[in-house]
């Protein structure tokens, strides 16, 4: 599109820019909360991510019920994967209790949450659908776990949700310093402990600034 004056001076429409800008800072969201998060009409936003999509700007995949946008820099199934569930607020908080409480069950999942087991069960299965969690039954109880290694995931935390991650970095860091002080404690003896320990947080720490460097854009 060029201005009226023929001059050859290139004019991006306003609402083209803004549905981009808003899928590139919340890769995953889906159509009604694009539309939502701009004041658009849903026929309006739903022009513009089809402009946007024929251009190569942004991608789609439908995830359930929902289809969901990403800018075209984002790559990989699962971090798109990752992004939507991130948008949705009981899978997100379901997926940041197990990145602390690996192992829990539906029964935990369930008393944190607030919600019905029937509802904790449907999100799971999605979750697992995903390639997110993984399950396994330890006598009569299903335990779930994050699939992969969750450095993927600290990225886009960091990335797009600052303030969850400030929240959750302290806590996660604990952890990590938890494990590695009992793991010591048994293999290397009580008296290695401090120096084991230190290296293993200087490495933890290291992966993760690596990690924070990361353009994953």
């Amino acid at each position: 599109m060029y201005n009226d004056n023929n001059d050859g001076q290139l004019i991006i429409p306003k609402n083209k820019v803004r549905v981009y800008e808003y899928i590139k800072n919340h890769p995953g969201s889906h159509l009604r909360k694009i539309s939502k998060g701009l004041d658009m009409t849903a026929s309006d936003t739903q022009y513009w991510c089809n402009r946007l999509e024929r251009t190569a700007l942004v991608r789609s995949r439908r995830l359930g019920l929902y289809k969901t946008y990403y800018p075209a820099s984002i790559l990989g199934e699962r971090h798109e994967y990752i992004l939507a569930i991130l948008q949705q607020k009981t899978p997100r908080h379901i997926v940041l209790y197990l990145m602390e409480n690996s192992g829990a069950s539906q029964k935990d999942i369930a008393q944190h949450t607030g919600f019905a087991a029937a509802t904790i069960s449907w999100h799971m299965s999605r979750l697992i659908e995903f390639g997110i969690v993984y399950s396994t039954k330890k006598g009569k109880f299903v335990k779930y776990y994050i699939t992969g290694d969750i450095a993927d995931l600290i990225v886009l935390l960091k990335s797009y949700y600052p303030s969850i991650w400030d929240k959750l970095s302290d806590r996660l860091a604990e952890l990590f310093l938890g494990i590695t002080y009992s793991t010591t404690s048994e293999i290397r003896g009580e008296h290695t402990r401090d120096k084991k320990t230190t290296a293993s947080n200087t490495n933890i720490n290291k992966k993760l600034e690596e990690h924070g460097g990361t353009d994953i854009e």
